[in-house]
C-alpha cells in the first residue's frame, strides 16, 4: 500500500545481492567484531576507543592535515596547543566508533544507564507544533541521536553512505529509535513532516555545496552554510538547537530555541554563532576532519587528496550513467 507523502515512516533497507559480494566480506566481519566488542562495559570501550584514535592519528595523514587546518583556522591554536587538540580529537573519533556501536545495538536499559543530564528539555516537550531540531556533527553523533530519542520522538534526514553494508546496517539500527527518516534528497517531504507536527533533526554545520548554501561567517571565516534552516525560520517554523556535549564523562544535553528572523542571512548568522558556542564547549569532540571550508571563493586551503577525489568522480559518473 502506498502511504501519502506526508505520512511518517522509516526506510526499510533492502537486503540485496550486492551486500554479500566478495568486497563486502571485510565490512561484515568488522561490524561483527564491533557488535561483539560493544557488549563490553562502557569504560572499557572508551579506553579501547582512545587507543583506536591514536592509531587513526598515525595512519590518516590527510585527515590529520584537514583537522589541523580547521582547528587552527577556527580556534586560532598553534604549535603544541594545536597538536594536543588534534590528538585529543582523534582519540574522541576513536571513541566515537564504539559510541556508534552502543547507539546501534545496545539495549534501552544500557543506554539509560549512561551518565546524562538534560537542560531546557521542556522547550521541545511542550511544543505543540512541528520543530526543526538542529544538531552538530560531533564525534559521538550517532549516540547523540539515540540519547535524544530517549526523551523525544524524532524524525530526521540521513545521507546515503557509500559503503552499502554500512548504509544497510545504519538504517536498520536507526529504525529502532528514530520515528521516521528521509534521505537528503527528500527536502519537500521533510517540510511536510514538520508542518504535520514532527520534530525533525537536521545537522546544518557542514559544507553541503554551493547549490544549497550561501556564504555565512563560521568562526569569522566565510563558509558555505545550508539555507534550509533559514527558509523554515522565515516561514515561522520553530527552530531549536539540541546540543550534546560530553563533559567529564557525562553527556550534557542542552536545548535552546533560536529566534526567528525575516531575513535568511540574519538567522543563519545567529545559527552559526550558536554552533560556535556549543563547539567550544567540547572542542575535542567536534568533527574537525570534515572539509568545512571546501566551497570558497578564495584559494583552496586543503591539501589535494587525489585518490579520494578520483573515487568520488567515478561514483558521480556512475550515478549519471544510471
Amino acid at each position: 500500500m502506498n502511504l501519502p507523502k506526508s505520512a511518517v515512516q522509516n526506510k526499510n533497507p533492502i537486503f540485496s545481492r550486492d551486500l554479500i559480494s566478495l568486497k563486502s566480506i571485510a565490512t561484515w566481519f568488522g561490524l561483527f567484531i564491533l557488535r561483539i566488542v560493544s557488549l563490553l562495559p562502557y569504560k572499557m570501550l572508551m579506553v579501547l576507543g582512545s587507543i583506536l584514535g591514536r592509531l587513526l592519528y598515525r595512519i590518516s595523514p590527510h585527515r590529520r592535515q584537514i583537522c589541523e587546518i580547521n582547528i587552527e583556522r577556527c580556534l586560532g591554536l598553534q604549535n603544541e596547543q594545536l597538536d594536543k587538540l588534534v590528538k585529543l580529537n582523534f582519540e574522541a573519533t576513536g571513541r566515537g566508533v564504539f559510541e556508534t556501536a552502543l547507539a546501534w545495538w545496545s539495549s534501552d536499559n544500557k543506554i539509560s544507564n549512561l551518565k546524562t543530564n538534560i537542560t531546557n528539555g521542556d522547550i521541545l516537550k511542550n511544543s505543540n507544533e512541528g520543530v526543526l531540531v538542529l544538531i552538530k556533527h560531533s564525534t559521538h553523533l550517532e549516540l547523540d541521536l539515540r540519547l535524544l530519542a530517549n526523551f523525544f520522538d524524532l524524525t530526521g534526514m540521513f545521507k546515503t553512505q557509500t559503503n552499502q553494508v554500512i548504509n544497510y546496517v545504519m538504517i536498520k539500527a536507526r529504525n529502532n529509535y528514530i520515528k521516521g527518516s528521509l534521505t537528503n534528497k527528500e527536502a519537500l517531504r521533510a517540510l511536510r513532516w514538520i508542518r504535520n507536527g514532527e520534530n525533525f533533526v537536521y545537522a546544518a554545520d557542514q559544507d553541503y555545496g554551493s547549490k544549497v548554501s550561501v556564504s555565512i561567517p563560521f568562526f569569522s571565516h566565510p563558509a558555505a552554510t545550508v539555507t534550509f534552516p533559514g527558509l523554515l525560520s522565515k516561514k515561522g517554523t520553530q527552530v531549536i538547537m539540541a546540543d550534546v556535549s560530553k563533559l567529564n564523562g557525562t553527556y550534557e544535553i542542552d536545548l535552546r530555541q533560536l529566534e526567528n528572523f525575516d531575513n535568511d542571512h540574519d538567522f543563519l548568522t545567529a545559527m552559526n554563532l550558536t554552533y560556535e558556542e556549543y563547539i567550544k564547549k567540547e572542542p575535542e569532540g567536534y568533527l574537525w576532519t570534515h572539509r568545512r571550508f571546501k566551497t570558497s571563493d578564495v584559494e583552496a586551503i586543503y591539501p589535494n587528496w587525489s585518490s579520494r577525489d578520483k573515487k568520488r568522480a567515478k561514483r558521480r559518473l556512475k550515478r549519471e550513467l544510471d
